[in-house]
């Protein structure tokens, strides 16, 4: 099984972020899946960590064509499955529009992962405007009546990437905000985002006062297995309903070709 797994982040701003993810999914993914670590394209976020952009609308309505872009080559180049590993799930309805292969992702996979873990689960993420966002995704998602608020942690980009090395001082805030949530009523706890998963997941940390952390790799991964086996079982994404219609493929490639997107290996 080969599963691609789409970043938002550019891999050469952190190198030793994808070396940790890797190294990880080595130990995750069951025997015989292969994981391949695709990053967004470097520069594309200017001089912005991608916190700072993916708050705006407009701007990831341009950066999710990468997805879109990537997504259409993992399925030309045969993966079994596209993964994309952000929490606010950029792309994920347009690409499961597009692809035969399943679609998977990290803030709907940990989602529904915390659901059984717990009756209330809460997501804890840094930065400015993730908390109205997130909110936003999860009433999408149905699962209002099983969440509270998001919260907001005081921690920068950069506070994140150093806890990938060295986790310390941001585990303890992780677990101060944490336990905040606890106290109003939190079962489960997800990193808000996959950087942020990542430096608690290496830090080893798994539980909060009997509180599961949900793992936002680990999530996506084994989700990513379930819904493979599911379609080796013949069972895969409706095709009725708006939001998963596909496109013909001539219309496809006539938009393609009209917004100069790149061809894509196989066709569609």
């Amino acid at each position: 099984m080969r599963i691609w797994y789409q970043s938002l982040v550019e891999g050469g701003r952190v190198p030793a972020y994808f070396e940790g993810l890797a190294e990880r999914a080595r130990l995750i993914a069951r025997p015989g899946v292969e994981v391949t670590f695709a990053s967004m394209p470097e520069g594309v976020y200017g001089t912005h960590a991608p916190a700072e952009v993916v708050i705006y609308p407009y701007m990831m309505s341009l950066h999710i064509q990468f997805i879109l872009d990537n997504a259409l080559r993992a399925q030309a180049e045969g993966y079994d499955v596209f993964a994309v590993g952000s929490v606010q799930d950029p792309g994920l309805t347009e690409v499961r529009s597009l692809l035969d292969i399943p679609v998977v992702s990290y803030g709907e996979a940990a989602m529904h992962f915390a659901c059984t873990l717990g009756s209330k689960f809460v997501v804890v993420a840094f930065q400015a405007g993730f908390d109205q966002m997130m909110d936003l995704r999860i009433r999408q998602l149905g699962l209002a009546e099983r969440a509270l608020p998001t919260v907001l942690m005081d921690a920068t980009f950069r506070d994140v990437g150093n806890a990938q090395s060295q986790p310390d001082a941001l585990v303890d805030r992780f677990i101060a905000t944490a336990r905040e949530s606890i106290a109003r009523g939190a079962e489960a706890i997800i990193p808000g985002q996959l950087y942020l998963s990542e430096a608690i997941a290496r830090a080893g940390v798994t539980r909060i006062d009997e509180v599961p952390i949900i793992d936002g790799l680990v999530s996506t991964l084994k989700m990513a297995e379930a819904m493979a086996d599911f379609k080796r079982f013949g069972i895969s994404v409706t095709r009725r309903g708006y939001t998963h219609a596909r496109p013909p493929r001539e219309m496809v490639e006539h938009a393609r070709r009209l917004h100069a997107r790149p061809e894509i290996p196989g066709g569609k």
